[in-house]
């Protein structure tokens, strides 16, 4: 990611260097005016040489001492800089600086704690990754191997051959998928803002999200009412949409044949509440504590429908929104999910 310097934020460097040389003309006159009063109190003449030698003696010490204190200042923040950026290089993430103790280097220090907590997170958000992708991404991995393995073995049958061909283009599908949500979360995670936003009609985007689940919703015979009020959103069209399908599918997924799904869209004064409901299975509190979670599955019935990353997925997204995601569910009876989104314009 490409950065940009803005120099307004380091205007109190040079402000600190300013202020350094103004004191240090003040003091180198206020010096020579003071020890030109006193020469004249006793009656002295300034231009004798001994005098002057005097005079400039001690003008060039006030300067001196003065410019001693601002360098040593000056050095003490740089070294505390320095000190941090060791620390980092050393792989010590956990450092921070005091922007208190910065002096004309306090935007600097800002700086620096934030780019620890950038890496700190970056690095985190590895581990993470490494983490999960051996152990989620280890099941589809046997399978197709196993299955190809089969696939060798002589005397198989037309049937059995299709059969192992189905399961390692279904497995194959679901790495690729696993993969790209897998992908997608870490970058969302390791983000602080949501990028290019535009403003985009949001009632138009849920309509075309439900209409392209059609053929899902359609074949469980669903019944899908959508009650949208138009709306404009500034924000991440392609990460928004995540949002929509990610919610619908899971409504589909947990809706048994003939249920019904409800979408509405709703405006007040300062949010846009779009709403997804289901008759579906529903949930037990426990199983409504960890939906967001990554790799969460509640329904062990259905672990091969999902792969647990989808509302993880939209609970960072809403969040880097500034939103808010509710949701209400009891077992037997559906859920439905309350994504508020901030109905603020650019």
């Amino acid at each position: 990611m490409r950065g940009r310097i803005r120099p307004k934020r380091y205007r109190g460097l040079a402000a600190w260097l300013a202020i350094e040389s103004t004191i240090l003309t003040i003091t180198s006159v206020m010096s020579f005016v003071l020890l030109r009063r006193i020469a004249s109190a006793l009656g002295a003449d300034i231009r004798r040489p001994i005098l002057a030698v005097v005079i400039g003696v001690v003008i060039g010490t006030a300067v001196g001492l003065t410019a001693t204190w601002f360098s040593r200042r000056f050095n003490q923040v740089v070294s505390g800089l320095t000190r941090g950026l060791r620390s980092v290089a050393e792989g010590n993430f956990t450092v921070r600086l005091d922007p208190g103790q910065a002096g004309p280097l306090k935007a600097a220090y800002t700086d620096f704690n934030n780019m620890v907590e950038e890496l700190q997170s970056v690095r985190t958000l590895r581990e993470d990754f490494i983490n999960n992708f051996s152990h989620e991404f280890k099941t589809p991995i046997t399978a197709i191997q196993g299955f190809a393995e089969l696939l060798q073995e002589p005397g198989l049958s037309p049937e059995d051959r299709q059969q192992y061909l189905q399961i390692i283009a279904g497995e194959s599908a679901r790495l690729a998928e696993l993969s790209n949500s897998t992908l997608l979360l870490s970058k969302l995670e390791s983000q602080r803002f949501i990028p290019e936003k535009t403003l985009f009609a949001l009632d138009e985007q849920v309509k075309l999200c439900v209409i392209l689940l059609s053929s899902r919703w359609e074949k469980q015979d669903l019944t899908v009412s959508v009650d949208l009020e138009p709306a404009q959103f500034y924000g991440n069209a392609e990460l928004m949409r995540h949002i929509w399908l990610n919610v619908l599918n899971n409504a589909i997924t947990y809706t048994p044949s003939g249920g019904a799904i409800g979408v509405t869209l709703r405006r007040t004064e300062d949010w846009l509440r779009i709403s997804v409901s289901d008759t579906g299975i529903g949930m037990t509190p426990e199983v409504r504590a960890h939906i967001f979670d990554k790799y969460y599955q509640g329904d062990p019935s259905h672990t091969g429908k999902g792969l647990g990353l989808g509302l993880s997925i939209v609970y960072r997204i809403v969040e880097l929104c500034g939103g808010q995601i509710a949701v209400e569910s009891c077992e037997g009876t559906g859920s439905v999910f309350t994504i508020s989104l901030p109905g603020t314009r650019p």
